[in-house]
């Protein structure tokens, strides 16, 4: 196990995301095209900006939990950093299985560890966004072998929701 994280998270983290900024800026640009339709038609976003005394606080938190610890899990610990050696098929069937798992994630946390949060996470409109969201972290990652991409991605996701989408800080609440 501790040779799988070596050669695995903790190559992420070493790695540069600029390697692949290209590639992670057009799957960022499709996720968020999808993400704006869906969000804007289902109610799930809403034009409104954050009210919030925490607001100063918040890009650093959202950062740390969700965006850094989540996707250090989902993608830097259950994808293997190889596996863009491997072919598309098996990067597909890995990048689904990571981000069926991310999807799952958020009602089993709602259900158990967040109660507040049960109307969101188990939402139909977000559960569909948040796998849109994992399949581009874990296309990122896959790609860029980079931890930082999928962090980036999902920070700046989260934080144009909270800040500028009507979206709820679920942590400070």
């Amino acid at each position: 196990m501790r040779e799988y994280l070596k050669n695995n998270y903790v190559a992420g983290i070493k790695t540069s995301p600029l390697r692949s900024l290209k590639f992670s800026i057009i799957v960022t640009l499709i996720f968020g095209l999808i993400a704006a339709i869906v969000g804007l038609n289902s109610g799930l976003f809403k034009l409104d900006l954050i009210d919030s005394s925490f607001a100063f606080f918040l890009p650093f938190t959202l950062f740390v939990f969700p965006s850094f610890l989540e996707e250090s899990f989902f993608r830097g610990i259950l994808i293997p950093n190889n596996t863009r050696e491997r072919g598309l098929k098996y990067a597909l069937v890995i990048a689904l299985i990571s981000s069926t798992l991310f999807v799952a994630w958020h009602p089993l946390n709602a259900l158990t560890i967040n109660k507040g949060a049960q109307e969101l996470f188990l939402n139909p409109y977000f559960l569909f966004v948040a796998f849109c969201l994992g399949m581009t972290c874990s296309l990122s990652y896959i790609y860029s072998r980079s931890l930082w991409a999928p962090v980036t991605i999902h920070w700046l996701t989260v934080f144009l929701w909270v800040f500028f989408l009507g979206g709820r800080n679920l942590i400070l609440e």
